[in-house]
């Protein structure tokens, strides 16, 4: 145990200024000897830090983890308090919905069918919303380009259909995203037809309903252009910004932040 706490204290030191600096309060120059030694250590005995990390890898990779991570929310704080400061209003009529709709905290999430980092990102906030009965999610559309707007206008019809079967829609089309990139009619013809609908009348249907399906989508779009949205995805959770792919922790963090 002794072995692979100064191991991984090593590690930490040699990865991250940072961890240092919160794990011991000390002036400059201590914490500068203290990773002299450390290093001093390492080159010494090269072999120990691979013979703990071969022994012990599910143990070190979680405390690199667990310290990036900490820096990471520490650094999303100090924007946060920021965040807070403006609020933001998006609509939330007539848009796909997980969770309670009475739920007092709501996270948004803008995202786009041909992003793969809002693939990643889809199954991360929907477990998110299944732990938490006081957030709801609110799905925003920032479509990349035309073919994306193709399953927006079909994601936005099937929710007024059926909010369940919208939102399998929703992540099949992830799932086979690199079929939708092919051939988006088709992809989403086979997903409602395995849903027991007529493939060919949901997409006369959308057909006929663009104009109406399209004002929501570009209402969407505006309210990205007005809070800065840059990409996909990104998150608001209560009046907290998240950029980019996200994990359960951050998640976590944010909305215990927003409480504050």
């Amino acid at each position: 145990m002794r072995k692979f706490f100064i191991t991984t204290l090593l590690a930490m030191a040699l990865l991250s200024n940072l961890v240092i600096s919160t794990a011991f309060s000390a002036t400059a120059a201590d914490k500068e000897a203290f990773k002299a030694m450390l290093i001093e250590v390492l080159k010494e005995n090269p072999e120990i830090l691979f013979d703990i990390m071969k022994e012990n890898d599910s143990k070190f990779i979680q405390t690199i983890t667990s310290a990036s991570e900490s820096a990471r929310v520490n650094e999303l704080e100090a924007k946060w308090q920021q965040d807070k400061k403006i609020v933001k209003n998006f609509t939330t009529e007539k848009r796909p919905m997980l969770g309670d709709k009475n739920a007092p905290n709501t996270l948004y999430v803008f995202s786009d069918f041909l992003c793969t980092y809002c693939q990643k990102t889809a199954g991360t906030v929907e477990t998110f919303i299944k732990q938490h009965k006081d957030v709801k999610l609110v799905f925003k559309a920032y479509p990349k380009n035309d073919d994306s707007k193709i399953a927006l206008r079909w994601f936005y019809l099937m929710n007024q259909k059926d909010s369940q079967k919208a939102w399998q829609l929703h992540d099949t089309v992830f799932v086979h995203q690199q079929a939708y990139a092919a051939n988006p009619l088709q992809v989403l013809k086979e997903i409602v037809r395995q849903q027991g609908y007529d493939p060919e009348s949901i997409a006369k249907e959308a057909e006929s309903k663009k104009a109406e399906l399209d004002a929501l989508i570009n209402e969407d779009i505006s309210e990205a252009k007005q809070y800065q949205v840059t990409g996909t995805p990104y998150l608001f959770i209560n009046n907290l910004v998240l950029v980019g792919t996200q994990n359960l922790t951050t998640l976590e963090s944010a909305l215990k932040f927003s409480l504050k």
